[in-house]
């Protein structure tokens, strides 16, 4: 038996026009909810960058982080490309480019194959601008010393190898480090010290001496002494290690095409020069000493040599 056609029926037509009335309010409703969704996502307020760091030293026990205000500071520039290089206790690398406070980002980078690769940790959400020194620490730990968004000096440290980076104020103000100040001060403890040169590079600062670079000479402070050269030209970069300081340069004719790498001990006296293969005499550079090794950064290239 055939169905009735009931599409002619009044009853039909009624309830076609009850379905259409029905479907044009539920758009009116989702073009609604759209709206309020949009408004509310324009209107949310963005996520603001967490406490700021402090200053500690291989061995200590971790402290607290809190919140102190920071002495403010006018941008100075160490020069974007400066480099960092240093090592925790347990072998991992980490490294640095200084960046520029208002300019140029940092980057900072941590290696758990002796260099071969590098996974930027990068303390972003801190909104660093440019760092200042790099330590590590024991374990895989390391900390930094970096200016903020508004130039002014921080401390960090990392207990996750760098996925998270705290601050510690406290031990900032026990550090001593190139001043956000000025160009030729460290800042420290017991009051500013001066450089010995306008546009000092590769500031390195030990338990027993600190070192400098000004126009490619070394120059190292013992103690609370006064700055002395030491007798090198051509430097690039260096690192102490105890009352011993290695220097990396630019010598050609003792290594042509690659970086030379000197110690000078306690006394001024100069060892023999080693050549570092792989590395650009015109790159930037950066090294780290140690007991057991002395690992050079320069360009794209890491070189560890052992005694």
């Amino acid at each position: 038996m055939a169905r009735r056609d009931l599409t002619g029926s009044p009853i039909a037509r009624a309830l076609s026009v009850a379905g259409v009335g029905a479907l044009a309010l539920v758009v009116v409703a989702l073009t609604a909810l759209a709206l309020q969704h949009d408004r509310s996502s324009q209107t949310a307020v963005a996520p603001t960058a967490g406490p700021v760091p402090s200053f500690s030293f291989r061995g200590e026990a971790r402290p607290d982080a809190t919140d102190s205000p920071a002495p403010t500071a006018s941008p100075t520039a160490i020069g974007a490309a400066e480099r960092f290089l240093a090592r925790s206790s347990e072998g991992t690398l980490w490294r640095a480019t200084a960046g520029a406070c208002n300019g140029e980002e940092p980057v900072v980078e941590r290696s758990d194959d002796d260099g071969a690769t590098w996974v930027d940790v990068t303390p972003r959400s801190r909104g660093i601008a440019q760092v200042r020194a790099l330590s590590g620490l024991s374990g895989a730990d390391a900390e930094l010393v970096v200016d903020l968004a508004d130039c002014t000096p921080q401390l960090l440290r990392t207990f996750t190898q760098g996925r998270f980076w705290d601050p510690y104020p406290d031990l900032l103000a026990r550090a001593t480090y190139p001043a956000g100040s000025a160009p030729t001060v460290l800042d420290s403890p017991s009051g500013e010290i001066p450089l010995p040169c306008a546009a000092p590079a590769s500031v390195r600062v030990g338990a027993q001496q600190t070192a400098v670079i000004c126009e490619g000479v070394p120059y190292t402070r013992v103690g609370t002494g006064a700055f002395a050269p030491l007798p090198l030209a051509n430097a690039v970069a260096l690192d102490v290690l105890g009352r011993e300081t290695a220097v990396a340069r630019v010598d050609a004719g003792a290594c042509d095409g690659a970086l030379s790498l000197s110690w000078v001990d306690a006394a001024g006296v100069v060892s023999a020069t080693e050549c570092v293969a792989g590395t650009d005499p015109a790159a930037p550079a950066a090294v780290a000493a140690f007991d057991d090794e002395t690992v050079v950064w320069s360009g794209e290239t890491v070189v560890s040599i052992t005694p």
